[in-house]
């Protein structure tokens, strides 16, 4: 199809809003980024710099870019969580397609709403579940949605978080507190992975849903003795398997996060400036006592109407990092892990005298394509930019790209889930 190039607004320029407007750096010929709203002057104009977008088109604000009334063809809204609904509600009651950073909202009355907003104002939403785009989980809804495993009877997810992105994000980060920030750890990180439950089997509904999990690590009990306020200058700093010198400083492996706060371009940054921030920054801080209330382990387990049953279990802080999972169906089943790029379908045969399966190895190695500098999310990051360009050009062919109708369930299961691990009860969807 003849692809007629977009116009887009970044609303929110840190690392994932960048993600996605680079997309316009990488295929220019088919989105260009026309407008920046942020109100860090730092990020607002590297980022008016990146896309060449000129000063009378950068905003600190959304009142400031509605005033402006600019013309474009979608918004990328890559605001903070709590900053989501008031920014989503302004945009879209304006008029404007949007493409909406996960999570939508911490809440089931404020998603209904902007769900209402979106039919009303007849905007198109879509939201970041990046991993549906992926080359690995978008060829086995191909498969389920083709019939090839039968009706879905069991499905097993799991979340294993690299305790570097654990420790940046959720033990000393900016996603530590769900009080502060409005998110717990399951809403915040693993809302992809509720997702791809809910959107795996969307022939049927979530009906109940039962949840288990604590903050059990990373609490002052479990502190050595004699530990301080801030790593640099603790007794155990050489041995401490969670040493703030040896995640943040040495292996730094989200830089684009530990040192946004020191308000630099992060190729200015030394490894003295990093190493005297740490000494004051919340990154810096003792991994048992950074004040967090995120729970660090926990399951959900989901009952759907059609009598299919799903259960996840995530946990933050593993050496190995990566996602599972295991559907068995009516006809067969697959099995796989998203970080190899390949799943096993097995197909059961009952023919002759046989009882056993037929298997293929699905490969999807070869349909990655991942130009970010961080994650990538198996491909996802740019998968979703891809085909988001050819959904606003009229293409509304792929499994992977849905209104925000179809991300609804899975918000609604974390929101159950969260009410369940509170009060040590099921809860219906």
């Amino acid at each position: 199809m003849e692809i007629k190039k977009l116009r887009a607004v970044l609303v929110g320029a840190g690392n994932r809003g960048c993600v996605y407007a680079d997309y316009s750096l990488q295929a220019p010929e088919e989105l260009t980024i026309v407008g920046v709203v942020e109100p860090n002057d730092i990020r607002r104009n590297d980022a008016a710099a990146r896309y060449a977008v000129a000063k009378e088109r950068c905003f600190r604000d959304i009142d400031e870019f509605l005033r402006a009334k600019l013309d474009c063809d979608f918004v990328i809204n890559a605001t903070m969580d709590e900053m989501h609904y008031d920014t989503a509600k302004a945009l879209m009651t304006a008029g404007y397609n949007m493409l909406l950073e996960k999570p939508v909202v911490p809440n089931r009355e404020q998603l209904l709403q902007l769900q209402a907003i979106a039919k009303e104002k007849g905007v198109k939403v879509n939201i970041c579940h990046v991993l549906r785009y992926t080359p690995f989980y978008k060829r086995i809804k191909e498969i389920i949605n083709a019939g090839a495993i039968g009706k879905i009877m069991t499905m097993e997810l799991n979340e294993h978080v690299w305790i570097a992105h654990f420790l940046d994000s959720f033990v000393r980060g900016k996603w530590n507190s769900e009080k502060r920030c409005g998110s717990g750890f399951l809403l915040q990180k693993s809302c992809h992975d509720m997702d791809l439950i809910c959107w795996l089997n969307n022939a049927t509904q979530p009906k109940k849903v039962v949840s288990v999990g604590s903050r059990a690590q990373f609490i002052p009990e479990n502190a050595p003795v004699g530990a301080t306020e801030f790593c640099y200058h603790c007794p155990h700093n050489d041995t401490c398997l969670y040493s703030a010198q040896k995640v943040h400083l040495e292996v730094d492996g989200m830089p684009f996060q530990t040192w946004m706060g020191m308000n630099k371009p992060l190729n200015t940054i030394t490894k003295e400036d990093k190493a005297a921030w740490l000494k004051t920054s919340d990154y810096g801080r003792c991994a048992y006592n950074s004040g967090g209330d995120i729970n660090d382990r926990q399951t959900v387990s989901v009952a759907f109407e059609n009598g299919s049953v799903a259960s996840f279990t995530m946990v933050g802080g593993t050496n190995k990092p990566g996602r599972y999972i295991h559907i068995c169906g009516t006809k067969g089943e697959v099995e796989g892990r998203l970080e190899e790029g390949k799943f096993a379908l097995r197909i059961f045969d009952r023919s002759g005298d046989k009882f056993w399966y037929d298997e293929e190895i699905v490969d999807v190695n070869k349909d990655v394509v991942n130009s970010v500098e961080y994650g990538g999310h198996g491909g996802g990051d740019y998968a979703i930019m891809y085909e988001l360009v050819r959904y606003f050009n009229g293409d509304e062919s792929s499994v992977s790209i849905t209104t925000i109708d179809d991300s609804v369930n899975g918000h609604l299961v974390v929101y159950a889930a969260e009410e369940s691990v509170k009060t040590d009860k099921a809860v219906c969807v």
